[in-house]
């Protein structure tokens, strides 16, 4: 048994949901303690497990379904003023008590930095590094995003000494220790016996995508809407708030989806064998790489933005799109959670598997 402190990014659900069911699995042999980004990620995670602490992480900012750049980096350094000395001072604390074996974060990079100085082994287990750790070809239009994405992401994130990440993808790696490994699912995800109801589940990350909606309400289909943060019907809409057991009945049962190029989605979908209409938050390069393997493995669609035209072209390939994800590889966590107990035996010295 080793003592473990988990990290979690705080910026969007998809890091507290997969680490959720990592976390799940790991405490069946291991002490864990977990330190959340937010307080939004701090209130999931506190009705699933017991010592969880929080502090305020950084924060995108959307405006018009694009991440704002000077107000999310204004936001960040307003928060490394205000609130940094007493972030450090407070993980530091946990850090010093709790005596952890090794760190695994899910991309929060405070604790990784602390855990460098103090020498405690990283595990950085996630799939935003598929952008500094992984080879591609990059469409010269999404450069810019992507040399900005890299900046960025070697910026807020340190060293880590294993870096396990997470994919429905599998280009060349670069760097040492880097792994790769399916997408982390849910049990409620890996239970369910998908069908296909005659709807499509809409998913966002913003609300500020007005545009999307306004092409919607004027296709004749079904649409099913979350990321709005209300419940109710509008002409061939169903807005949702969420609910996590009615989202998984409603990603069970659709046709197809259309979402951002968040991550945890999109690895929820293809494993379902949902096809995909992709519309990645404008600028941010980790959605869009997700976004152009989903159209390189004729999952679905990648698209700057929506209109009806688009949309409904989708709808008449769907089948196409479905047949091509049967060929997708359905696998549950083992892989990476015995890899997790490998790493945690080579740092310690025990043998950790049951």
């Amino acid at each position: 048994m080793a003592k473990i402190l988990y990290t979690i990014n705080g910026d969007g659900m998809g890091h507290a949901t997969r680490s959720t069911a990592i976390i799940g699995e790991l405490r069946k042999r291991h002490t864990i303690k977990i330190i959340a980004g937010s307080v939004r990620t701090y209130n999931y995670l506190s009705k699933r497990f017991p010592d969880v602490h929080n502090f305020a992480g950084i924060k995108a900012v959307y405006k018009n379904n694009k991440v704002s750049d000077y107000e999310t980096v204004r936001g960040f350094f307003k928060s490394v003023i205000m609130d940094g000395p007493e972030t450090v001072k407070k993980i530091y604390k946990i850090i010093r008590t709790f005596k952890p074996d090794v760190v695994i974060t899910d991309f929060e990079g405070v604790t990784a930095y602390i855990a460098n100085v103090l020498n405690i082994p990283v595990l950085c287990v996630c799939n935003v590094h598929s952008v500094t750790k992984l080879r591609y070809d990059v469409p010269k239009k999404y450069k810019k995003a992507y040399h900005k994405a890299k900046i960025v992401i070697n910026t807020v994130y340190p060293k880590a000494d294993y870096h396990l990440i997470t994919t429905f993808f599998y280009p060349p790696t670069k760097g040492r220790r880097v792994m790769l490994f399916p997408p982390i699912l849910r049990k409620e995800i890996l239970s369910l016996k998908p069908q296909r109801k005659g709807y499509i589940m809409v998913y966002q990350t913003s609300k500020t995508n007005k545009k999307l909606i306004n092409a919607l309400e004027n296709i004749k289909y079904k649409f099913v809407v979350y990321g709005f943060d209300k419940e109710e019907k509008h002409k061939n809409l169903q807005f949702r708030k969420f609910n996590e057991k009615q989202f998984f009945k409603d990603i069970g049962d659709c046709n197809a989806c259309i979402t951002n190029g968040g991550f945890s989605f999109l690895s929820e979908a293809v494993w379902l064998h949902k096809p995909i209409f992709c519309i990645p938050i404008s600028g941010q390069f980790e959605q869009i790489i997700n976004g152009l393997f989903i159209k390189k493995l004729k999952y679905g669609e990648l698209h700057d933005s929506a209109n009806k035209k688009d949309v409904e072209n989708f709808i008449k390939m769907t089948d196409k799109y479905y047949n091509n994800l049967k060929h997708f590889k359905k696998e549950d966590n083992s892989k990476i959670l015995r890899r997790i107990d490998d790493i945690i035996n080579i740092e310690t010295g025990h043998d950790n598997h049951q």
